[in-house]
């Protein structure tokens, strides 16, 4: 069986034209190239080479076979090349899914970053409700998911990432606009964009009102904050959201306030229990939490 030490030394000769020069390259004598080119031609049964005034001149068997081991040498380079890249963490898939107040908003900022430091990278990324995220993250289906639903199963590992308070955004022009503080009393009467009736925040916001007494319009339901936004910005009502998107829309017409009584906002990072994560993985979650220390939401 040709060896790889063998084709070593006959790609070295090859290249530099005598067995001497091949063994100054391989960092071994003379007389041990000599033996490892003789094993070759044993083991493939013809001869490579020609001596012609102490070189040795390659028989055009010797120019076939070179061919090919310059193409086995260049795939065994690539791979080098893949390897250095994983442990670098330049390269693999990362199915990524999150609940739509860290998906529209702080996800998309991260990955902007990320991938130009990690362009060979390849990401899959959902925009879904945290029961979904949840969920695959059960099945383990996804390598890295983010939700805002306090959840915990033995498939997975959840870490906390970003605790923040809810905003109460209104139209630039409204008359809360320039307050420094809105409380439930304040909106007595308006229209209020809310979320549905069986989301967690929907239960919060609504105990909030409902401890004072607070009657408000409520005529419109939105799936997530973005949406909530983007209809306050259109003077269709006032509304109580996360902060991260809320800031996405200040150049649209969006005033922010906060409000009291404090309603929290938990963010938190999940990965399959039952699966080594990935050093992308690993590194794209570390962005995502140098990017909420840096913008001082961690």
């Amino acid at each position: 069986m040709i060896t790889s030490r063998q084709l070593e030394a006959f790609r070295a000769i090859m290249e530099r034209g005598t067995v001497t020069a091949a063994a100054e390259r391989l960092g071994v004598s003379q007389p041990a190239v000599s033996k490892i080119l003789a094993g070759l031609e044993f083991e493939i049964g013809y001869p490579l080479f020609t001596r012609i005034k102490r070189r040795l001149a390659p028989t055009s068997e010797a120019r076939l076979l070179a061919a090919e081991v310059t193409r086995l040498y260049h795939s065994l380079d690539q791979i080098t090349q893949v390897a250095r890249d994983i442990r670098e963490r330049l390269v693999g898939d990362l199915q990524i899914y999150s609940t739509p107040a860290l998906g529209r908003a702080v996800l998309p900022d991260v990955m902007a970053g990320f991938l130009r430091h990690h362009a060979k990278a390849h990401i899959a990324f959902h925009v879904r409700s945290s029961t979904y995220v949840n969920q695959k993250m059960i099945d383990q289906q996804i390598d890295l998911g983010f939700s805002m639903m306090p959840f915990e199963h033995p498939a997975m590992i959840a870490e906390e990432l970003s605790r923040t308070f809810a905003v109460c955004v209104v139209p630039r022009e409204h008359r809360l606009a320039r307050r420094k503080l809105i409380r439930p009393g304040d909106l007595r009467g308006e229209r209020f964009v809310s979320f549905p009736l069986d989301g967690r925040m929907r239960h919060l916001i609504d105990a909030a009102f409902e401890q004072e007494r607070i009657e408000r319009r409520m005529e419109i339901d939105v799936y997530s904050s973005a949406e909530a936004c983007a209809l306050v910005a259109r003077g269709l009502g006032v509304s109580i959201v996360e902060p991260f998107t809320a800031r996405d829309y200040l150049r649209d017409g969006v005033a922010i306030v906060p409000f009291e009584p404090r309603i929290r906002y938990l963010f938190r990072a999940m990965r399959p229990r039952h699966r080594e994560p990935s050093r992308l993985a690993g590194a794209f979650l570390d962005a995502v939490k140098l990017h909420l220390r840096t913008k001082g939401w961690a």
